[in-house]
């Protein structure tokens, strides 16, 4: 009892503020993603990955005081598209980049890795439109701006990778004076590189989805 009015007096419903936000969800969900990706079980990696879709969408939007209908999660849980022939072709190229990837031995886990990613886009991109774009004042989505929100969405990971995709350029800071030798600004350089990387495809993330949502007009994108 005791313990349970603890873990209640440690959650506080509502938009999250500073230290009051509850972190690390997102990234602890797609890691369950990737591994559901391993499961050697026909239908059952894609019962997990729609359970997990689904407490991720939930999760974005309740952080906001913003709850989903049925209708409205469903869409934006579904693992595969509305488009059959599109799913079709997708499971078929899966299975084929299977078959050619478990030969690879190391890049094996690349399909898995995609549909992880996805989930990961799935929350950090309703987390954006909840947070920065959303412009209606209903505490509901309904089915409609669900299903809008899944294809800007579902846009945004496709062009996230596509050349004309500018990304949100940073500032790098450096200190008044760079007391390094070559070598060492170099290696510092190289990893600080690569350390970017998430960051990029984040931003590129986001301005992929920033320009799908405004096909949407149902969106109302502010």
């Amino acid at each position: 009892m005791c313990y349970e009015r603890a873990m209640d007096a440690d959650v506080v419903r509502g938009e999250p503020t500073g230290s009051d936000a509850v972190t690390g969800r997102l990234g602890m969900l797609t890691g369950f993603s990737l591994a559901a990706g391993a499961i050697p079980l026909p239908f059952l990696p894609d019962r997990v990955l729609l359970q997990l879709r689904g407490v991720v969408a939930h999760e974005a939007a309740s952080r906001y005081g913003i709850s989903l209908t049925t209708d409205g999660r469903a869409a934006l849980a579904e693992p595969s598209s509305e488009d059959r022939v599109r799913n079709v072709l997708r499971k078929g190229a899966e299975l084929l980049v299977r078959r050619i990837l478990r030969r690879l031995g190391p890049l094996a886990p690349l399909s898995s890795a995609a549909r992880a990613f996805e989930v990961y886009a799935l929350g950090h991109l309703l987390d954006r439109y909840f947070r920065k774009l959303r412009a209606k004042s209903s505490l509901r989505v309904m089915p409609d701006e669900a299903i809008a929100l899944r294809h800007a969405i579902d846009e945004a990971v496709a062009r996230t990778f596509h050349p004309a995709t500018t990304a949100r350029k940073l500032r790098l800071t450096e200190g008044v004076e760079d007391l390094r030798d070559e070598f060492t600004r170099w290696l510092d350089n190289l990893l600080l590189t690569t350390a970017t990387l998430p960051s990029y495809l984040e931003r590129r993330l986001d301005a992929a989805f920033d320009d799908a949502a405004r096909g949407h007009a149902i969106l109302g994108i502010r």
